[in-house]
């Protein structure tokens, strides 16, 4: 693969100082931009460190939050803002009060609804598109993944019972989202004032007893098409009924009681592990070392240009990285293209990467303060969720 000689020499020293890295234990990030510009770096945290990085080759302004879980386990954090998932804020007022924190998803115009899914604690705030996400199943380094997620999860009276298939995901399908042609929908008040129309359903309206979208109970009010919005007050939720789950909603009268229990899992076939956290992004950068962006279909404009951006990956020996790039300020920083972003995270020791919203949406914030220049001339832009970085265990 040929490169512009301005990221040619970034990368020869990269590659170079990578390996020397890690039997060092020093920080990847101020050995790794050894000949930039500028380096300045600070320790946040036993084991966390945020670097900033001044490069007149791109131009390129970047900051590296490094953890390393040897000596920090992160507690990382999928936040979205407000009660309802087209509620958007900036990435300061969500991950103001953590120790770090990253813009994450991209997410639906005008609201701040996720493309992809959002976990937070367990609790699917809504379920899987077709894109990628970066979840947390376990201790780190092992229980980080980057893949596709899936809904596992059913809902039953007594032994009747029927498989859901997605949380919070209107009926419409988008670019990053095919709508399941069979399964229940579960729809909870995040999901806004009303669950939209969808005639290839049937809609169960529920008052919950107890529980939330992970799991809980609720008793049916009413069972009837679902060509018309359905309004969902306050202790309400929905269930749409497509395919061959449509008879099973069928059978539903007035005071039924549901139990339903869902799960979020990321992993291949044979192992996959509920999520405790997860924010969605694309395109996958690297999976297991490898160079994965041409095996996936990327517009030409978003992944050859140059632009803001913001990415998550680590290092085989436990090492997070969460990286932004400024761009769009020709005199500060160009920003990076996708292949530029995909070795940059491997010069820098990573074996996978997933790419976040970029754009005017990058920003990081360390202690409460914005230490990036977001590119939007009115500031820090409003998103749809954010990734913090709250501690260590």
């Amino acid at each position: 693969m040929t490169f512009p000689a301005r990221v040619a020499g970034l990368i020869a020293v990269l590659s170079i100082t990578a390996c020397a890295t890690s039997a060092r234990q020093a920080a990847i990030a101020p050995v790794a931009f050894a000949d930039a510009d500028s380096v300045a770096t600070m320790t946040l945290a036993p084991g966390v460190t945020h670097t900033f990085v001044r490069d007149a080759r791109g131009p390129w302004a970047i900051h590296v939050i490094e953890v390393d879980a040897r000596r920090c386990e992160p507690l990382l954090e999928a936040r979205k803002p407000g009660t309802a998932l087209s509620e958007r804020a900036t990435t300061s007022a969500l991950t103001g009060d953590a120790l770090a924190g990253v813009n994450a998803d991209f997410f639906m115009l005008p609201g701040g609804t996720p493309v992809g899914a959002h976990v937070a604690a367990g609790v699917p705030l809504i379920g899987p598109g077709d894109r990628p996400v970066f979840a947390i199943t376990g201790p780190a380094p092992a229980g980080w993944r980057i893949g596709t997620a899936q809904i596992s999860g059913h809902a039953r009276v007594r032994a009747d019972t029927a498989e859901v298939a997605q949380v919070n995901r209107s009926p419409r399908a988008t670019s990053a989202y095919r709508v399941p042609t069979d399964g229940l929908t579960l729809f909870t008040s995040w999901i806004g004032d009303s669950v939209p129309a969808d005639s290839a359903a049937r809609s169960v309206l529920l008052r919950v007893i107890t529980g939330g979208a992970s799991g809980g109970q609720g008793v049916v009010v009413a069972a009837d098409s679902a060509a018309a919005a359905s309004v969902i007050g306050t202790g309400a939720a929905v269930l749409l009924a497509r395919g061959g789950t449509r008879e099973w909603a069928r059978r539903r009268t007035a005071g039924d009681t549901v139990h339903w229990t869902i799960q979020v899992t990321v992993g291949p076939p044979d192992a996959r592990a509920p999520v405790r956290e997860a924010v969605g992004g694309f395109p996958v950068l690297l999976r297991d070392g490898a160079a994965v962006l041409a095996e996936q279909t990327v517009g030409a404009s978003f992944s050859t240009e140059r632009h803001p951006r913001t990415a998550i990956g680590w290092t085989p020996d436990g090492r997070l990285l969460l990286v932004v790039v400024d761009g769009r300020q020709p005199e500060w920083s160009a920003g990076m293209s996708l292949d530029e972003m995909t070795w940059l995270f491997r010069s820098l020791g990573a074996s996978d990467a997933l790419n976040l919203d970029g754009g005017g949406s990058t920003a990081m914030v360390v202690g409460g303060t914005v230490v990036n220049r977001p590119s939007d001339r009115e500031g820090e832009r409003a998103v749809g969720n954010a990734l913090a970085l709250t501690g260590c265990r």
